[in-house]
């Protein structure tokens, strides 16, 4: 509850015009994941334990703002050395969230263009990424992916048979939202 508290404050002290209606992404249905790649082999590991909020106008049809927070260990790529690495790689004691607030959406039909600054390993940067969102029910649901550089988040990247994994990441995002 505590997350989402901070994350309401985020978006509404960012300056938004009211009124506007809010949107908890639903526990059970969403999800972030990551595709890593080495020569070897790629992987995925996948969060089901995601914490986001979304903000629409009033009339419900245009995303005004997004947020989204994941602890880093809540990551299972179905091998436990694998991700106790990653935990080690990532200092995960020291950064344990991964978080993204929108600065900017775009949206044309389904189809939003999302700015906005993602903040990783104790790095924040800005990025830029499609997604779609869908209306379900009576909720949205909103799926996209975002490329990340290991190496601009200060990120050593792990080796294998002293190879370095591929530095650009792949993070994928399912969310459902529901008032």
């Amino acid at each position: 509850m505590k997350i989402y508290l901070i994350l309401i404050l985020l978006i509404v002290g960012s300056g938004l015009n009211l009124p506007s209606v809010s949107m908890k992404a639903k526990k059970d249905t969403s999800e972030i994941s990551y595709s890593a790649s080495h020569s070897l082999h790629d992987w995925t590991g996948v969060n089901k334990d995601v914490n986001a909020v979304i903000v629409l106008d009033d009339t419900g049809n245009t995303i005004q703002k997004v947020a989204v927070s994941a602890m880093v260990s809540g990551f299972d790529s179905q091998n436990s050395s694998r991700d106790s690495h990653a935990l080690e790689v990532l200092e995960s004691l020291k950064y344990p969230k991964v978080q993204f607030v929108s600065t900017s959406i775009s949206q044309q039909n389904e189809e939003l263009d999302v700015k906005g600054n993602l903040t990783f390993h104790g790095v924040t940067k800005p990025v830029q990424f499609k997604a779609i969102a869908k209306k379900k029910d009576k909720g949205l649901e909103v799926e996209g992916e975002i490329p990340v550089s290991l190496e601009a988040y200060n990120v050593e990247r792990p080796s294998f048979m002293l190879v370095k994994t591929e530095d650009t990441i792949k993070i994928n995002f399912h969310l459902e939202f529901y008032p």
